[in-house]
């Protein structure tokens, strides 16, 4: 019992609500690589996508074109317009390519009310998933933690948390699960404080 058990203490959490997070790390419609979503807005660093979630209802229902960036360099590669096919984009400086499907050239971006998540993964029947980095942090510290100091109310994140990650039985499989989606954020992420 000489052994000192990790500590997670609420009231010390930067986040404390669910709806405090300013963004999401999630998939994105075109490409498929990680975006961000921030303000009903999905912002695609990689195709350089972005879209408004909640259209405005007199807002000009026009596509503008959307300019392709290289996601190993970050330059220019090329524009796509709805309806003008794209046979292959290829950057000049380090030689990434993209090529479109078999079955079409470059898909049009699917309509979806709310972008799948970036860090999901499925555990044991169910679905663990944060929604950034900050959010994964505060996850990994309250699974790894052997004490854990809770509000008194049920309406802090922790509090919320189900049943089958805050039992400690769970303890290594979560671990190594929230280490796999900690293995999907890119290593030049800036860390979160």
């Amino acid at each position: 019992m000489g052994r000192k058990l990790a500590r997670f203490v609420e009231s010390h959490q930067p986040v404390k609500y669910m709806g405090c997070y300013d963004h999401a790390l999630v998939h994105c419609p075109r490409c498929d690589g990680m975006a961000v979503r921030r303000d009903g807005r999905v912002t695609c660093g990689s195709c350089a996508f972005t879209s408004e979630l909640h259209r405005k209802p007199n807002e000009d229902k026009t596509k503008p074109p959307q300019i392709v960036m290289c996601s190993e360099c970050n330059r220019y590669v090329g524009t796509y317009r709805a309806g003008r096919p794209l046979q292959r984009l290829r950057c000049q400086r380090c030689g990434w390519t993209r090529e479109p499907d078999a079955r079409s050239s470059w898909r049009e971006p699917r309509p979806e009310k709310w972008a799948r998540l970036w860090l999901e993964i499925e555990f044991r029947g169910q679905r663990l998933w944060a929604l950034n980095q900050q959010h994964l942090s505060l996850m990994e510290d309250y699974v790894a933690a052997g004490v854990r100091e809770t509000g008194p109310f049920n309406s802090t994140i922790a509090s919320r948390l189900p049943a089958w990650i805050k039992s400690g039985k769970n303890r290594g499989d979560l671990l190594r699960a929230l280490a796999k989606l900690r293995a999907r954020l890119p290593e030049d992420m800036p860390p979160t404080t």
